[in-house]
Parts: structure tokens; C-alpha cells; sequence
């Protein structure tokens, strides 16, 4: 009879660990969703927050932005504030697709200026492999409501096949590079009262970096770097990172359309 009693005591005990071991593992498993739900929830406002910041400096970038440097500007968004830093370069920088077209400003700039245009990253092995090549179009004030155009067309693989290059085209060159960047070329711009250059990458995507190399010279601010970092209340970090150009995109077909402020007269 004891030896029965044993047998069923150590039967119950088995019974209650077993039941344990089960509740603390469904316990375990709650208390691991729970966390990860909160944290998925937590990384979610926080991301909401640090997107919200971008929105709003962009819809007031304008008046926000600093001329020159950066500027950290703190943007509520809900019960998070997200720290939002804008960066403003003088330096154009963007990767240009095919079909695309790169704009950079040049208003109020006074002639002649050298510009440095420096194109096919050389960490990229898609821009490496095939190397574009770059039409080059001077959009100016010519007065009276009038724009004129002087275009160029720098070759990225000399004999490409079905590749016409234009009679007294001039040969890119410049003293070098810049940093991790293959081509290069400098264009002198004489032309009075410049407005803006519009550069189009052919036959391959391309990195382009625009900078003005002549002694003294600045360039009107090309681009905004923003950076959005917004951090919950459990401590949960996320970041956005936007850059936009300060002139829009406009379409290719542009370089091949007639600028007027007034009536067209044919």
C-alpha cells in the first residue's frame, strides 16, 4: 500500500512539472510575443515619426533651409519629436538614370566660370562596365522673355558603335577626377546670364558630380541632405534619410522645345 502511495505521489509530482514546465513555456512565449509586438509597435512610431519630420521640412524647405552648412530643427509629430538636420551643398551629386535628366542652377552667376563635370562612379559596377556618356545643355537668358541653348556631348567610350559624335565637339578633359568618379570634363561658360545646365546620361545610368572650379567661385545651393532621427519612449531609434535636388527634374523633352515668356511669333 505504501509502495502504491510512492508510485502515485511521484506520478502527481510528474503531473505538476510537466504542468509547469508547460505554463512557464506558454508564459515564456506570451511575455517573448508581447515584447516583440511592443517593439514592432514602438519601431513603427518611431519610423512614422521620423517620416513625419521629413515631410514637414519639406513642405517648408524653402524658408527653413540654411544658405550654407546645417541646421537641426525639432518637429513634433504625435508624442515623438524628431530631430530633423538639413544639409545644404553647393556641389551637385545624383545618380542620373537613363531618360532622366540632371538640373543644376546657375542663376545669378556671372560669366565666365569654369565648371568641373565629373560622371561614372568607379564603385559602381553597373556605371564601370558600360561607361555613359553625357549631353550637356546651357540653358541662358538671351532677353526680352527669351532663352537660348548651347549644348555639348562628352563620350564615355570612345568608337561606341551607332554613337555620332557632333563636328568640333570639344574632348572632355580636365586635370583629374574627382574621388572615386572615372570621366571628367571642364566647361568654360562664357555665356551671359546663365541659368541653369542640364546634363543627360546615355546608354547607362551615371553618377554626375558638378562643381565650379574657378578661383572664388560658388555655386547657388544644388542640393538638400535631410536626415530624420526620431527615438520612442522604450528607446527604440529609427532613421530617414532624403536628399532633393533644388531645382525639379524636368522631362528630356525640354531640351528640345522653344523657351518664351511671351507669344511665339512663326
Amino acid at each position: 500500500m505504501k509502495k502504491r502511495r510512492g508510485q502515485i505521489l511521484i506520478i502527481v509530482l510528474l503531473i505538476v512539472v510537466v504542468a509547469l514546465a508547460v505554463g512557464l513555456s506558454v508564459a515564456s512565449r506570451n511575455i517573448t510575443n508581447l515584447r516583440i509586438s511592443t517593439q514592432t509597435e514602438q519601431s513603427q512610431r518611431a519610423f512614422t515619426a521620423a517620416e513625419g519630420g521629413v515631410e514637414d521640412i519639406l513642405s517648408r524647405l524653402t524658408t527653413v533651409a540654411p544658405a550654407t552648412g546645417s541646421q537641426t530643427f525639432p518637429v513634433t509629430v504625435g508624442d515623438i519629436t524628431a530631430n530633423v538636420t538639413v544639409k545644404s551643398s553647393q556641389i551637385y551629386e545624383s545618380t542620373i538614370q537613363p531618360g532622366e535628366i540632371g538640373q543644376i542652377d546657375l542663376l545669378n552667376m556671372t560669366s565666365p566660370f569654369t565648371l568641373q563635370i565629373d560622371w561614372s562612379k568607379s564603385s559602381d559596377p553597373l556605371e564601370k562596365a558600360n561607361i555613359a556618356s553625357v549631353e550637356l545643355t546651357l540653358v541662358n537668358n538671351s532677353g526680352g522673355g527669351n532663352y537660348g541653348q548651347s549644348r555639348i556631348f562628352w563620350q564615355g567610350i570612345l568608337g561606341r558603335a551607332d554613337e555620332l559624335v557632333p563636328i568640333g565637339n570639344p574632348t572632355p578633359s580636365c586635370s583629374s577626377p574627382s574621388t572615386n568618379f572615372d570621366k571628367c570634363g571642364e566647361w568654360i561658360i562664357t555665356t551671359p546670364d546663365p541659368v541653369l545646365l542640364r546634363i543627360k546620361p546615355l546608354w547607362n545610368k551615371a553618377t554626375v558630380k558638378v562643381s565650379c572650379i574657378s578661383a572664388g567661385c560658388e555655386l547657388p545651393v544644388q542640393t538638400y541632405d535631410i536626415n530624420s532621427e526620431a527615438t520612442s519612449e522604450i528607446g527604440v531609434t529609427r532613421r530617414v534619410q532624403v536628399r532633393k535636388t533644388a531645382l525639379p527634374q524636368l522631362p528630356a523633352v525640354f531640351d528640345y522645345v522653344l523657351y518664351s515668356e511671351g507669344d511665339i511669333v512663326k
